[in-house]
């Protein structure tokens, strides 16, 4: 019964975050724009990464495939997000955001092919590099706030599983609804910004 209740966890995170993924793809679409790029590949990879957990504790999925392929969504999205928050702060140019855009996915790539097991050491380092740029950083109060508080969860969570009992690394898992609600809204409110920053721009292009 222990394990049937991860399980229904774990699969009921695999569909909160797939309803979340579509509704954020009808609310903004898909664009050309890097920074919107940017905040789909993050929703992307959250999205692969809990429907991958689901089905593999259904057992679609063996856990070896799973343990190997899971650095693919962890490491893209982990330093898409670190991408995310530093170009959130600084102006870059239309073309140095598209060459920064496509780092994440040669990096997640490097590392399924030489370290996997390595992807959540990985995560980790951009989650404590992000939270150190902004809270250097100036501006962005909304999306600041919405990072803190899902690093918070984060943190909690990784609290739970070094603690080796059962019911509290379940605990964990249940905060991770917490984590990704401020997930969804951090990039919900980047996606935001992106559209009007786009929409600045074809003004000033038909001016």
């Amino acid at each position: 019964m222990d394990s049937s209740f991860l399980t229904l966890v774990n699969v009921s995170l695999g569909l909160y975050t797939t309803i979340c993924f579509f509704k954020i793809l009808i609310q903004f679409g898909l664009s050309n724009h890097p920074a919107r790029y940017t905040a789909h590949l993050i929703v992307l990879c959250v999205f692969c990464y809990f429907l991958g957990l689901s089905l593999t504790d259904l057992g679609v999925i063996g856990p070896l495939e799973w343990m190997r392929w899971r650095s693919v969504p962890v490491v893209a999205g982990s330093l898409a997000m670190l991408l995310q928050v530093i170009l959130m702060g600084n102006q870059f140019s239309r073309v140095q955001q598209k060459v920064v855009s496509r780092l994440p996915i040669i990096a997640a790539l490097l590392c399924f092919a030489f370290f996997y097991e390595k992807a959540d050491y990985f995560l980790i380092i951009t989650l404590v590099a992000g939270s150190l740029f902004l809270s250097i950083s100036v501006g962005n109060r909304y999306q600041k706030r919405q990072y803190f508080k899902m690093v918070f969860f984060l943190s909690l969570i990784y609290g739970c599983k070094l603690i080796n009992i059962y019911w509290v690394y379940v605990l964990g898992e249940m905060l991770l609804f917490m984590a990704l609600f401020y997930f969804f809204l951090f990039e919900q409110g980047f996606m935001m910004a992106a559209k009007m920053d786009d929409f600045k721009a074809s003004l000033e292009g038909d001016s």
